[in-house]
């Protein structure tokens, strides 16, 4: 369970990657089309770290209730 998890907060911390590559590439476009495209991935990837943290607590909190029994 515990892999899990780690595996869970390294894709969480792809994701941060990925959102501030994204910002950067957004704030370099001169292309409104351009910096819009960027500014929805970033978006699109924050919901996904949105996600992998519901599914880490709700892991965690499953590893943890294993552990008291």
């Amino acid at each position: 369970m515990q892999q899990i998890l780690d595996g869970i907060l390294e894709a969480i911390e792809d994701e941060i990657k990925a959102q501030k590559h994204y910002q950067m590439l957004s704030e370099k476009a001169e292309d409104l089309k351009v910096k819009k495209f960027f500014e929805q991935l970033k978006t699109d990837e924050e919901n996904h770290e949105k996600a992998l943290r519901t599914r880490y607590e709700a892991f965690e909190k499953l590893l943890n209730s294993g552990k008291k029994k």
